[in-house]
């Protein structure tokens, strides 16, 4: 048997063949996500994203012998952003990428409306621009036409389950980063739905993540040369559906899921819904299995922070891999001397995360001098990643009073031996890192095997172990509390101080 993993994230999009039992990865086909920006403001392009996904079906179909052995096709994607469709189920723009900082107004609107208490103790999450409501908002506001002609919602993985099946739905894990979500029921907020003047009608089914919602559609299994007996599940969350390859355990360890944002997940047996949690912008969640909660934090700009290095300092990714492993190599002769150099690099390019949440924070990076090389920032820029993802462990730490045992990591870090090892040595844990190809879609096409009973438990993933030096924490340490954490503050203070006089 097969099952396809489609994973539609944030800068491509891909389709993974997987045969069963063992998930062996059989075939990839990928496209960079179709994306239209207009200065700061981007929009996905559904169209485009659909014809890629059709192609890549029936590309995959052409790879065994026999397409009626591919049993099921579970979706995942990028949280938030949210596609509209009008009677016809024609598509409505524009369709806000989830990182879009447009509907800042709007969240605000819906603090003022509901009060930022009240909002975090109905839905788990703060009001932000990046959540479903805020973008829906804003296209009533400012286009009315296009909102009047819209019969359904969904999200971005419900809108390919929807071409795919014909059945409007999202599952738990998305619908609980809508903003729209009332945690204490697992249901649409009522509340919500009344305060905004919202259509019930219009809002998507929320299922179980991996659970079959319908077969194929006819029409379309005979175009991408599939059979109209396979199951068409949504995955959910990509950072959640990743976590599955992990097999991560309750309370004791963090999923430090990399891409072009970088998430930590803690997995708990219940929501936390005061205000301590929202003061520190900490997103509680539905899970993809079990019935578990989900704790969530992300930097916006992580794997984003390396790109925008390779893309004004280096001629290429290769080049940014050679530098890499040389670093590596020099940091485990002499791991001293590159600490004492540090630069500071505060990798707040599309604003912050969690503990300190700011769309409008800006980048720092301190300490050059005319001696200081490419290198030298590249160093800067891992370790300020990893200072950064301590800000959030410190958090998840202090407010739940649990120690956390292991941090297990998935996505492009796993190929950098030296970013795996600085966050062992910056967050004094054990690193666990599960080189696994395409995890998200991997884990999502595991999850649907699980819960269709294809499979009776998941498979067991290989992973790299990467411990703390306790020398090099005791240097890190003093250096985080002595510049990186007073720089922040101080950074913070002229960020108010500059938007108080604007």
């Amino acid at each position: 048997m097969y099952v396809i993993g489609i994973d539609i994230g944030t800068t491509n999009v891909k389709l993974c063949l997987f045969q069963l039992p063992n998930f062996e990865l059989v075939e990839v086909y990928r496209f960079s996500t179709p994306t239209k920006w207009n200065d700061k403001e981007s929009e996905f392009e559904m169209d485009k994203i659909w014809e890629g996904v059709k192609e890549g079906l029936y590309v995959l179909s052409k790879k065994i012998k026999n397409p009626k052995e591919i049993k099921t096709i579970s979706i995942a994607s990028a949280a938030q952003t949210i596609v509209l469709l009008d009677e016809h189920n024609q598509i409505l723009e524009p369709t806000i990428t989830w990182y879009d900082p447009r509907s800042k107004s709007e969240a605000e609107l819906v603090n003022n409306i509901v009060g930022r208490e009240e909002i975090y103790k109905i839905t788990g999450i703060v009001s932000h621009s990046n959540h479903s409501l805020t973008k829906l908002l804003w296209i009533r506001d400012h286009f009315p036409d296009q909102y009047l002609k819209f019969k359904k919602w969904t999200c971005l993985s419900g809108f390919i389950a929807f071409k795919l099946s014909g059945i409007y739905a999202t599952d738990v894990s998305l619908a609980s980063r809508t903003l729209l979500l009332d945690m204490s029921t697992r249901k649409w907020s009522k509340h919500l739905i009344e305060d905004f003047e919202l259509e019930v009608q219009t809002f998507p089914t929320i299922v179980e993540s991996g659970t079959a919602i319908s077969f194929l559609k006819d029409s379309l299994a005979i175009e991408v040369g599939l059979s109209p007996n396979t199951t068409i599940s949504i995955a959910g969350h990509d950072h959640m559906a990743g976590s599955i390859v992990t097999n991560l355990d309750v309370d004791k360890e963090l999923l430090n899921s990399t891409g072009t944002t970088e998430g930590l997940l803690l997995l708990k047996k219940e929501s936390f819904l005061n205000s301590d949690f929202q003061q520190n912008a900490i997103s509680n969640g539905l899970y993809v299995k079990d019935n578990l909660f989900s704790l969530y934090g992300s930097m916006p700009t992580a794997g984003y922070s390396i790109n925008w290095f390779t893309r004004n300092f280096l001629s290429s990714l290769d080049e940014l891999t050679q530098m890499s492993d040389g670093l590596y190599k020099e940091y485990q002769k002499n791991s001293k001397e590159f600490i004492e150099n540090l630069l500071v690099f505060i990798p707040h390019l599309r604003g912050s995360g969690p503990p300190h949440r700011d769309s409008h924070s800006k980048g720092i990076l301190y300490g050059i001098q005319d001696q200081t090389e490419k290198r030298d920032i590249l160093y800067s820029i891992f370790a300020g990643l990893c200072f950064e993802l301590r800000n959030l462990k410190d958090a998840y730490i202090d407010l739940t009073d649990q120690d956390i045992k292991s941090i297990k990591v998935i996505g492009p870090a796993t190929l950098n031996p030296l970013w795996l090892q600085l966050k062992s040595d910056i967050l004094n844990c054990e690193v666990l890192s599960y080189k696994t190809e395409e995890a998200v879609s991997k884990g999502g096409a595991m999850l649907a095997a699980l819960k269709q009973n294809f499979i009776d438990q998941i498979h067991v993933n290989s992973f790299d172990r990467y411990l703390p030096s306790q020398e090099n924490f005791k240097l890190y340490d003093e250096y985080f509390n002595r510049m990186y954490t007073p720089l922040s503050k101080i950074k913070r203070e002229f960020e108010l101080y500059k938007s108080t006089e604007i």
